[in-house]
């Protein structure tokens, strides 16, 4: 019981630390904290892309030169 407890309170202060890092990061560099943004956007499109085209047409054989980051 008492480590769940411990893990609640270390889970709090990540996040706490967490979001005054991101605070600071817009107020400091907005511009560096947008394109932080736009760059994880265009990922995150780019992997939603390719979830799609699996399921759409199954198998890894709608993949022309491959991923150097998939784990599969």
């Amino acid at each position: 019981m008492r480590n769940r407890a411990a893990d609640g309170v270390l889970e709090q202060a990540k996040a706490a630390a967490t979001a005054k890092m991101i605070g600071k990061l817009l107020r400091k560099h907005p511009l560096i904290a947008a394109e932080l943004v736009a760059s994880g956007a265009a990922r995150g499109l780019a992997v939603g892309i390719d979830e799609v085209r699996h399921l759409v047409f199954g198998g890894a054989s709608t993949k022309e030169g491959g991923s150097s980051d998939e784990g599969e």
